[in-house]
């Protein structure tokens, strides 16, 4: 069962993507809402994937988040990341946009997306 780590202030979506997936024996999401904690999770927990949100604004913007996939990448290699943030804020999807063309980052969502598809984004990475 690979373990999914939620690295994420927006609690709802990721209570949302845990009733989507609570009868999926296949995986397990696990919910971080401390930024400064996640490597160590990911590390303890074995997750195989990680899903990031660059807030907006704060400290955990998407400077803070593509430093933080840069040690999680060079720390945890096999570990996949997709980073979720705004469409909105065009800098933020230059930057994320360069960082997967560069594979620091496997993959990236906007905030925008159902639940569905970030489920269906999540099981297929």
């Amino acid at each position: 069962m690979p373990n999914i780590m939620l690295v994420m202030h927006r609690k709802a979506i990721a209570q949302g993507l845990m009733a989507k997936l609570q009868k999926n024996a296949d995986i397990k999401l696990i919910y971080e809402p401390n930024y400064d904690k996640a490597q160590i999770n990911i590390d303890s927990n074995n997750a195989k994937v990680a899903l990031i949100e660059a807030s907006e604004s704060g400290p955990y913007n998407m400077g803070y988040c593509l430093i933080l996939c840069n040690e999680i990448r060079k720390n945890t290699p096999d570990c996949k990341l997709l980073l979720m943030c705004s469409e909105q804020d065009e800098k933020s999807v230059k930057l994320v946009i360069e960082a997967k063309g560069k594979k620091k980052i496997d993959d990236f969502v906007f905030y925008d997306v159902t639940i569905d598809y970030l489920a269906s984004k999540l099981m297929s990475i």
